[in-house]
């Protein structure tokens, strides 16, 4: 029913080179006129559909492309149909307009969706779902018998504050969220509430803003359904979750009040924050809001330091059971108009901060889903500093390697107390590329990061840098870091350092490497790859504008855990680029990743015999090397002399293959594996590949398992297969599909 939109990251950055302005003289005029190119390209291969030179500061024209076969919808700023492109605005450099056909069909749906999301009102359908399908009759949308359109309905009463998406089951799944909306349209019945750390308006939670009985309506289209492949996250497994339709509408009529009146009932609204709380959930009467009866307001008021950050939220008890509800107070809530805003730091989608140490006070009017802030100078119980700190990152020096971001924080990673006052001190070797944070008590309420290194760059020479969060080290050495703490707030707290000399400790050399691109798996890493005398090489094919990074590990890592949350391996970035490739012009770095500027086959030489490691890409051409496989085993008819060779094209090998015995009763029978030969591979015998090459994008993959106890491929099915052997990503992949 659907189709894989590939968007590749290097459609956007093969078209957004910085401007080549061509400087011309008018016609009868003695100035110089710049101007720019802009490109008009299809999204779905990249093909230019026109291109034009437009004066720098006038407009371009919008204009309709015919594509046979297709209808064409709309001009995006972005590949990804994020933004629609602004023919309004002048053009001041060369620029990039990306236009977006859907086929002319018509195709059925036949999904089932539902309305998922959380409400504190118990009238709500959505009361005490947590945002599943709780009573799969009063979620689901009916799908309307109109021939030629898919078009699915639901009457509900929704209150203010209640948020909800809509998907096709409890894991979100073809979610539809406020990006649906024509956000003129719901303005006043409708808020976004956008993640912060994603604010995709696809994906974004819709918030009630008026209470009501309303009809929603999604009509959709699934020829034109698309994927965001290039996301970090996006696996074959996973895609339905990064489902998306730029022709899906979302729309809806509020038919009156709700049919069941807001319940009146009074809710646990309740305070967290990093340093009222420490994250940690408080339901004491000093960390609850109080509700007036008679005005209908929750109130609260506390003390708070400089530079803390929190919201409220709510319990609900249901049927003598306590859950989180749907009350949600942070930044977005903000009434602004008569808060003291001067004091608050407030961003969309993110916790309220606060700018200066003083008692607050909060009034929260659940009918509009607005908090007034008040600000008074009084703090009287005053701040009190953490008293115990540790460093909690990765990498391959101790202590800092054993401490796996605060999973595994012991006396190794505690700071000493100095003498003087709220002083802490540690002297540890660091290897240019851990990252670290520091950190109060074992959780990362009062976590420091770079914001507070104190020159991280000194003598033109950068020590530290930023990644997210963390502290990255740039030059190795063995440095004291001392932690000097602001007796008033956090916001005064800095980090001091000196770099002592060189790194003290014996660094490893020896570890198990992993690759993750961009355009290759989607940033899933690649197979392993293992240090031989503290040097690694990774051999890959790789188109203009693609990223990608390492990480690496200990040797002997599980499998499972290779990129996990709990074990993310220590991270190679483009800032780790050496100076002995020939080639490393050919690459520069964006937001810390390495980006290829000249498509081509590389090798890249990783060596961490210095302590830490450095790339350098030592080997390049300009296609991918040619090679040949054969298959070979007692599945087949030619048995272990093996089949006549098969030239690839572009990196590939397809062949189809008849397996005539399966390993059903004699195991033996099914064995089979392949060799390829061809730059690298030895010219008699050639590259083995057997059970460990066989990858995950084959249909058929599961007709075939690992021969017991050894690397041989056993086949399970007898029947004709197409046989792919891709080595375009430096490492051979052997997939099979069904004929």
């Amino acid at each position: 029913m659907k189709r894989v939109f590939a968007v590749l990251l290097g459609i956007c950055l093969i078209f957004s080179c910085a401007a080549l302005a061509a400087c011309n003289r008018d016609q009868g005029e003695n100035v110089q006129v710049t101007y720019y190119t802009v490109k008009f390209v299809d999204i779905s291969d990249s093909s230019i559909l026109k291109e034009e030179k437009v004066k720098s500061g006038e407009k371009v024209k919008d204009w309709d492309p015919k594509k046979d076969g297709y209808t064409f919808i709309d001009w995006y700023a972005t590949p990804d149909m994020l933004h629609e492109f602004n023919f309004d605005v002048g053009i001041t450099k060369d620029t990039t307009v990306y236009g977006y056909f859907a086929l002319d069909q018509f195709e059925e749906d036949v999904r089932s969706f539902y309305v998922l999301g959380q409400s504190s009102d118990e009238g709500s359908v959505l009361f005490n779902t947590n945002w599943k399908i709780g009573d799969e009759a009063k979620q689901k949308l009916t799908k309307a018998d109109k021939e030629g359109v898919n078009e699915y309905s639901i009457t509900l009463d929704l209150y203010v504050g209640d948020m909800f998406q809509l998907a096709i089951n409890n894991n979100f799944e073809n979610q539809r969220g406020f990006g649906y909306f024509d956000s003129e349209a719901a303005e006043g019945y409708f808020e976004i509430n956008a993640n912060f750390l994603d604010p995709n308006p696809r994906k974004a939670n819709i918030v009630v803003s008026k209470a009501g009985n309303y009809t929603l309506t999604l009509t959709t289209h699934p020829w034109s359904d698309e994927y965001e492949t290039a996301h970090e996250s996006y696996t074959e497994e996973k895609k339905e979750n990064y489902n998306y339709n730029v022709q899906d509408t979302l729309t809806f009529v509020c038919n009156g009040d709700p049919i069941v009146a807001p319940s009146d009932e009074a809710l646990e609204i309740h305070v967290k924050g990093s340093y009222i709380t420490g994250w940690e959930h408080f339901t004491t009467p000093e960390y609850t809001m109080v509700y007036d009866e008679e005005r209908d307001v929750y109130t609260y008021s506390h003390e708070f330091v400089a530079g803390d950050s929190f919201m409220f939220y709510n319990f609900v008890k249901v049927d003598g059971s306590t859950t989180l509800g749907s009350i949600n107070i942070n930044s977005d809530r903000v009434d602004t108009e008569n808060s003291d805003v001067e004091h608050l730091t407030l961003a969309t989608g993110a916790n309220i901060g606060v700018k200066d140490s003083g008692t607050y006070s909060f009034e929260y009017d659940r009918n509009t889903n607005k908090i007034t802030v008040k600000y008074d100078d009084k703090f009287e119980n005053g701040y009190a500093p953490g008293d115990t700190w540790y460093i909690s990152g990765s990498g391959i020096t101790e202590p800092l390697k054993s401490s796996q971001f605060g999973n595994n924080l012991t006396n190794a990673q505690k700071f000493t107390k100095a003498s003087g006052e709220n002083t802490y001190t540690m002297t540890l070797d660091l290897a240019r590329g851990d990252m670290f944070q520091v950190i109060a008590n074992k959780w990362y309420a009062a976590a420091h990061n770079y914001s507070d290194i104190k020159e991280p760059v000194r003598e033109e020479k950068t020590y530290f840098t930023q990644a997210g969060d963390n502290v990255r080290v740039e030059i190795s050495g063995n440095y004291t870091l001392t932690l000097k703490l602001d007796s008033q707030s956090p916001v005064g707290d800095v980090i001091e350092w000196v770099r002592n000399g060189d790194i003290q400790q014996e660094l490893p050399i020896a570890f198990d490497v992993f690759m993750k691109c961009s355009s290759i798996n989607n940033w899933a890493p690649s197979e392993r790859n293992s240090t031989v005398e503290g040097v690694v090489e990774f051999r890959t094919l790789l188109g203009e504008g693609d990223q990608f990074c390492f990480i690496y590990y200990e040797p002997g890592v599980p499998d499972e855990e290779i990129g996990s949350h709990n074990n993310p391996g220590a991270l190679i970035t483009g800032l780790m680029k050496g100076t002995s490739g020939s080639y490393n012009d050919n690459f520069s770095v964006e937001e810390n990743n390495f980006v290829c500027e000249q498509r081509g086959f590389y090798v890249i030489r990783i060596d961490f015999t210095n302590g830490s490691p450095v790339v350098d890409f030592t080997g390049y051409q300009e296609a991918m090397p040619e090679f040949e496989v054969l298959i070979k085993g007692n599945a087949i008819e030619e048995g272990w002399s093996g089949t006549d060779r098969v030239p690839s094209q572009d990196g590939k090998v397809e062949m189809t293959v008849t397996f005539i015995k399966t390993g059903e009763t004699t195991p033996s029978d099914g064995e089979f594996g392949l060799t390829w030969y061809g730059e690298g591979a030895d010219p008699t015998y050639g590259n083995y590949l057997g059970w460990s090459s066989v990858g995950t994008s084959g249909n058929a993959n599961s007709n075939f398992v690992q021969q017991n106890g050894g690397n041989n491929i056993v086949c399970m099915k007898a029947g004709t297969y197409k046989v792919v052997v891709d080595l375009s990503s430096g490492q051979a992949v052997v997939d099979f599909y069904t004929i």
